[in-house]
């Protein structure tokens, strides 16, 4: 499932560094979320924000975090 995440931010025009003003994390977080490298989930408010800025829905983002646990 890598690569999704990605390719949403890309369509969008936008840059790890703009993500990262966008969603108010750092650049190297995002890139961490991006690539299923984080020590942890997102918490719903993150969740949330990255929808409405790809504008992904929620349950979309929530399926490929599960399925990125598992």
């Amino acid at each position: 499932m890598r690569g999704w995440l990605k390719e949403a931010r890309t369509k969008k025009g936008y840059t790890l560094k703009k993500m990262g003003e966008l969603l108010d994390i750092s650049e190297s977080y995002y890139s961490l979320i991006e690539n299923s490298e984080r020590q942890k989930n997102m918490d719903i408010t993150l969740v949330s924000k990255i929808s409405a800025v790809l504008g992904i829905p929620v349950g979309v983002i929530v399926a490929y975090e599960q399925s990125a646990i598992s």
